[in-house]
C-alpha cells in the first residue's frame, strides 16, 4: 500500500470550524442547584453566576454572541470583553471569547479565556474543556488533551464536538482502536460534519485499511465536494486498491 501519511497541508486545515457558540442555549437549570439536595457546591456556584448573569452584562454579551454566531468573531471580541468588564464572573462572556479568539487562530488569548471559564466554574461547564482540548490537540499535548476531555464527556457524554476532539487526541497517541471507536460515535451522534468523516479516514489510513479510509473520503466529499486535496487523496488510494487488485488476480493460478 502506497498511502502513508496525509498532505501536511490537509492535517489541519479543518479543526477551527467545529467549536460553536453557546449563545443560543437555554440556561434552563439556573435555579435548580437551590432546591436539588444531591447539587453540589459547584453547582452552586454556577447557578448564583447564571442569575447574575441575566442582568449584569447582558447587553454587551448578548451583542457580541450574536455577532459571533453571524461569524463574525473579529468585532465580537469588543462586545464580549466588555461584558466581563460590566461582570468579571461572566464565564459564559469568557467561553465565547475564547471561541472568537479560537475562530481568529489567536491561541494564548483563546486558552487563556477556556481556562478563565473553567475556572469561575470550577470544571462543572463542559464547553471550555472542549475548547481547551482542542488548543491541546492542535498543540499535540495530546495526553493532557485526552484528561481534560475525558473530564468534560462525563458533564456531556453526548457531545459529538467532544468525542471528535477526544478521538484526535488518541489518533495523536496512536491509540488507533480507541480512537476509531471514539470517533464512529461523533459519527453516530452527528454524520453531517465533514471533518470527523475526515478524522476516521486519518484512523484508517494509519491502520492501513485503506478501503475504509476511501469509503470515508467519500463520505467527507459528499459533504465538502470543493475539497481537491481530499479529492486527489481520494483518487491516490483508489488507484492503489486498483493495483493491488489487479496485482492478486494476476498472481492467482
Amino acid at each position: 500500500m502506497k498511502i502513508s501519511k496525509f498532505p501536511t497541508h490537509s492535517r489541519n486545515v479543518f479543526w477551527a470550524t467545529i467549536l460553536i457558540s453557546p449563545a443560543t442555549l437555554l440556561l434552563s437549570t439556573v435555579c435548580q442547584s437551590q432546591t436539588d439536595a444531591r447539587a453540589t457546591r459547584s453547582e452552586y456556584v454556577v447557578s448564583v453566576q447564571d442569575l447574575k448573569m441575566a442582568t449584569k452584562g447582558r447587553g454587551a454579551f448578548d451583542k457580541g454572541s450574536q455577532m459571533l454566531e453571524k461569524g463574525d468573531a473579529a468585532h465580537s471580541i469588543t462586545y464580549l470583553e466588555q461584558a466581563i468588564v460590566q461582570y468579571p464572573e461572566h464565564y459564559m462572556a469568557y467561553y465565547d471569547l475564547g471561541v472568537a479568539h479560537f475562530r481568529l487562530a489567536h491561541q494564548a488569548e483563546a486558552e487563556q479565556a477556556f481556562q478563565k471559564a473553567i475556572d469561575l466554574t470550577q470544571g462543572k461547564f463542559a464547553l471550555p474543556q472542549f475548547g481547551l482540548g482542542a488548543i491541546l490537540c492542535q498543540k499535540a499535548e495530546f495526553l493532557q488533551a485526552e484528561t481534560l476531555l475525558q473530564r468534560a464527556l462525563e458533564l456531556e457524554p453526548g457531545s459529538e464536538v467532544g468525542k471528535y476532539y477526544l478521538g484526535w487526541a488518541q489518533f495523536g497517541l496512536n491509540r488507533l482502536i480507541e480512537a476509531e471507536r471514539t470517533a464512529a460515535q461523533a459519527l453516530l451522534h452527528n454524520a453531517t460534519l465533514p471533518q470527523f468523516h475526515f478524522l476516521l479516514a486519518r484512523i484508517h489510513i494509519r491502520q492501513h485499511n485503506l478501503p475504509a479510509a476511501l469509503k470515508d473520503l467519500e463520505s467527507y466529499l459528499k459533504l465538502e465536494p470543493r475539497k481537491e486535496d481530499v479529492r486527489i487523496l481520494a483518487e491516490r488510494i483508489r488507484r492503489d486498491l486498483e493495483q493491488d487488485a489487479s496485482a492478486i488476480a494476476v498472481a492467482r493460478p
